[in-house]
């Protein structure tokens, strides 16, 4: 039975638009689906509660996901609202299949507060389709559109073995782990990173896995005083689900004077991999300047602009980036990231993802290369112009070239050991 919306002509609108044929007024009524789609709860009041808040805007996107085609909006609260607004069906057509998302037309799963506050104002993502059933007035096959939650939220407590471990800041990372998905519905595989506005061993976090499988979970911890933690849990994530977990984190040591080749621990408030450079041990950050976990891109900085970085630790040289030769490398893909995969000693290794660049001369705005290409910094300049950077992809796996100084790369610091 087809079922139409209650709409009129936008006359007033068209005319103002210039369109005097494509704009149409659009009422329905939607719901959040039930508590156990999108809340979480412990009995202690802590709910991210199934619904709408008045004003709550939902975006519509065509079947191509390219085209937004309207924004409705919530007319009241609750768990079911009436939805109103103008919709644009010029990019329509009959049986094609449209998809409300609640919250924004993209969805950010990066830079998390850990709370669920955080997540009920920036990741509480929710969609829900309509098929069209007429262009002219435009109508659907139903007046009714449920939305379902498309992440899982995991209440994370952390402990070292002994005492819980009072998070700071937080890097995720897992094989299909979606970081970030555009408007027309492309995704981008990566870490999910986060920093609390106060410390706690209670972390929630929105993830969304679209890889169907149970996988491994990898964990970048740094507590209220400085100290790094690292620790994996599988699981397999369903969206709309609710968890809680315990992770089992193992603190990183101090680097000192006497480690070796391979070790792995904590200089000078980063941690950090001892590698074999031209003959000298180094500590190699184990990630990038601005980045929370390894697999993070982390930020991009111009030449002249890159940050002096905390005590003893600065940006390589030309000759030091090259030594990274000297420890066997290779381009791989570390939980879903693409990058450069060296193999320091002791079997551990040491990852720079290909995080891409930002042409700040033609397209300042777009990264250019994410997940393809790796472009970063050395200390040492050409000219005024030009600087030596190390380049990798998949076809080239490493060696040093030259970039613009205006360019914004990624940065990757190295520390000279105490009594080195």
């Amino acid at each position: 039975m087809l079922a139409v919306l209650a709409l009129t002509a936008c006359s007033n609108n068209d005319e103002a638009m210039g369109n005097d044929s494509h704009l149409w007024d659009v009422t329905l009524t939607a719901s959040m689906g039930g508590a156990t789609n999108r809340a979480l709860s412990e009995g202690t009041g802590n709910t991210l509660t199934a619904t709408f808040a008045e004003n709550d805007k939902v975006v519509v996107v065509d079947a191509d996901g390219k085209t937004i085609v309207g924004t409705l909006q919530a007319q009241s609260a609750g768990a079911s609202t009436t939805l109103s607004g103008t919709l644009d069906e010029s990019s329509l057509s009959v049986g094609e299949v449209v998809t409300l998302r609640y919250l924004s037309a993209e969805a950010n799963y990066d830079d998390q507060k850990g709370t669920l506050d955080g997540i009920s104002a920036n990741q509480d993502y929710a969609e829900g389709t309509l098929t069209v059933s007429s262009t002219s007035p435009l109508t659907f096959t139903t007046t009714n559109v449920t939305l379902t939650s498309k992440q899982s939220i995991t209440k994370f407590s952390f402990t070292d073995g002994t005492d819980d471990v009072m998070v700071k800041t937080f890097g995720i990372a897992a094989t299909g782990l979606v970081q970030h998905i555009e408007t027309n519905g492309d995704e981008t595989v990566g870490a999910v990173t986060g920093t609390l506005p106060s410390p706690s061993a209670d972390v929630y976090v929105a993830l969304r896995n679209n890889s169907g499988n149970k996988q491994t979970y990898s964990f970048y911890i740094k507590d209220n005083a400085g100290n790094w933690y690292t620790g994996t849990k599988s699981a397999n994530l369903g969206n709309g689900k609710n968890y809680t977990a315990t992770v089992q984190l193992q603190k990183l040591p101090e680097l000192t004077s006497t480690s070796a080749i391979g070790d792995i621990g904590v200089i000078d408030g980063l941690p950090a991999i001892v590698a074999n450079i031209k003959g000298t041990r180094k500590a190699i950050a184990l990630i990038n300047d601005d980045a929370l976990c390894p697999e993070d891109f982390g930020g991009y900085h111009a030449f002249d602009s890159a940050p002096t970085g905390t005590t003893g630790w600065y940006i390589p040289s030309e000759d030091e980036l090259d030594g990274l030769d000297d420890n066997p490398y290779t381009w791989s893909t570390q939980n879903g990231v693409n990058g450069c995969l060296f193999t320091v000693g002791q079997g551990n290794t040491l990852f720079l993802p290909a995080a891409g660049f930002f042409d700040n001369e033609y397209d300042p705005d777009k990264l250019s290369d994410g997940g393809a290409g790796g472009f970063y910094w050395s200390s040492t300049s050409y000219n005024k112009d030009l600087a030596s950077i190390l380049h990798f992809n998949s076809e080239t796996v490493n060696y040093t070239t030259s970039d613009y100084k205006i360019d914004y790369l990624s940065v990757r610091r190295f520390h000279t050991l105490p009594g080195a």
